[in-house]
């Protein structure tokens, strides 16, 4: 019976799990030496194969053997209204979490996990910025956990109850779906450069490989590109072209990579918890309650709007999250908007129709501010300045002078552009319930705060400050901080009274 009230391991299904994980660690530096002894000289092409087997299954013993520590050592169970997590073996570490102060329950299935049949969980607090908590569960053993999850969350004072048996509180689902041609529509309606993250990632690995085959191999092929670039002769259409060619792979690499992560989206609203579910070769859920979504934004950038679609994120308080911000939720490709916005507004009575016009949900507003032109002079002056150290490097340095004036007029007209749009976007709204922040350059992103998330206000100064007249306002939640900038003086002070 999955009542939890006793300690308890995982399911034997987890230790394969693990196994795999473990082996999967320790592979990486045996196959390091593996390759040090297939081209080892000094021995014999047999003595190399057994070698090479030996470490292989010395590998695969010794992560067996890692593997049946870290499983026989770790049990949990629910105690009260706390989750109860033991591991260790020379250190015994005993770990609590009230499942009230649970901020976001991740699971994943990735093909390890799918080859048994069973899922990672994950539980974040604020306690820290990695997961507290990680345990590889069946199907049926989730389900009933979860629903002790639930129970201690809306019953969070109920440590003398007996909750194997205290019915969980009923709610309303409403389940959502984003089709895979909307992701994939989503994903090319996105800033692409993001793509070179992932492809510089790439190519990073690459040469680390070969670096570990042949310390030289690096340096050898630098070689050869000095010393072969001065026969390489291209034409300013031959570069563009080039770029255009990087920049078409790169968007391809993007899209792919958001396309698996988000292969299959299925958003389940259940009256205050919102599931998020996606990916295609390993799915991921990330569950999170409204009062621990601190900040709604929704983007919508000139092709998003022709597409009909957005972008949503949520987010979350940053000491929730991991460096890779995997507790935070993005839905890309849908038009959903209000949909979310009812829902962590707490008006899951409210229109459900596209959001495509901000009026259509807003409530009444107390007091509304616009940025001044100091937005378009901070965004416009340093692209200005790159422009003009950069141009006469090309025209005498490089020689070219018609290609280096086209692309450095273009760069400013087009930072000039975009500078403009942040301005025109820049505003701060206070309503009944919550800030609405306009942000962007050439994308409108609309910010949503709620006035308990608020932490600190700040206005801050600048040496121009007693010409212009011009402050920023800083305002800071547990998930960062969002400044709006060129606010008068007097508005900055009003804002900063009604928030305080």
């Amino acid at each position: 019976m999955n009542d939890f009230s006793t300690p308890r391991r995982m399911s034997p299904a987890a230790f394969i799990v693990i196994w795999m994980q473990t082996f999967q660690q320790l592979i990486t530096t045996f196959i390091f030496i593996i390759g040090m002894m297939l081209f080892d000289d000094d021995l014999v092409h047999s003595q190399r194969i057994i070698m090479a087997l030996a470490c292989v299954g010395g590998a695969v013993a010794l992560s067996a053997g890692i593997a049946f520590l870290k499983y026989y050592f770790r049990k949990y169970h629910i105690e009260g209204d706390s989750l109860i997590y033991t591991h260790g073996l020379a250190f015994k570490n005993t770990t609590s979490v009230p499942l009230e102060r649970i901020h976001n329950l991740r699971t994943k299935s990735g093909i390890f996990y799918r080859m048994v049949d069973m899922r990672g969980v994950s539980f974040d607090t604020l306690a820290s910025d990695k997961q507290e908590v990680e345990l590889i569960l069946n199907e049926s053993e989730w389900q009933a956990l979860l629903r002790q999850v639930r129970i201690g969350e809306d019953f969070p004072d109920a440590g003398g109850l007996d909750t194997a048996v205290a019915p969980p509180p009923p709610f309303r689902q409403d389940k959502l779906h984003v089709s895979n041609l909307n992701i994939i529509k989503g994903a090319l309606c996105q800033n692409h450069l993001q793509g070179f993250a992932i492809l510089g990632a790439i190519v990073a690995v690459i040469f680390d490989k070969f670096s570990e085959i042949d310390r030289d191999a690096t340096g050898r092929f630098i070689d050869y590109i000095d010393a072969h670039a001065g026969d390489i002769s291209l034409s300013f259409g031959q570069i563009l072209l080039c770029g255009a060619a990087i920049y078409l792979f790169v968007m391809l690499l993007w899209t792919g990579r958001t396309v698996i992560r988000y292969y299959g989206m299925t958003i389940n609203i259940a009256d205050s918890k919102l599931t998020f579910e996606s990916g295609l070769f390993s799915r991921y859920t990330s569950r999170i309650a409204r009062d621990k979504a601190t900040v709604l934004s929704i983007k919508q950038n000139p092709l998003e709007r022709l597409a009909q679609c957005e972008t949503i994120s949520i987010r979350q308080a940053e000491n929730v999250t991991d460096e890779k911000k995997r507790g935070d939720i993005t839905i890309y490709g849908s038009d959903l908007g209000n949909r979310i916005f009812d829902w962590w507004t707490g008006d899951d009575a409210g229109n459900k129709q596209p959001f495509r016009d901000k009026d259509s949900v807003k409530e009444s507003v107390l007091i509304t501010a616009r940025s001044g032109k100091g937005v378009f002079v901070r965004r416009f002056i340093p692209h200005l300045l790159i422009a003009v150290v950069v141009l006469p490097v090309l025209m005498f340095a490089a020689d070219i002078v018609m290609p280096a004036i086209a692309a450095c007029t273009l760069y400013v007209v087009l930072m000039a552009v975009r500078a403009v749009m942040a301005w025109r976007h820049s505003s701060i709204e206070l309503t009944d319930t919550y800030v609405l922040i306009n942000r962007g350059n050439i994308a409108s992103i609309r910010e949503y705060v709620r006035y308990p998330d608020i932490e600190s206000i700040r206005i801050r100064r600048t040496p121009f400050t007693r010409y212009t007249g011009r402050v920023s306002l800083q305002i800071a939640t547990n998930s960062g901080v969002t400044t709006v900038y060129s606010l008068t003086l007097a508005d900055a002070r009003t804002l900063r009274s009604y928030l305080v």
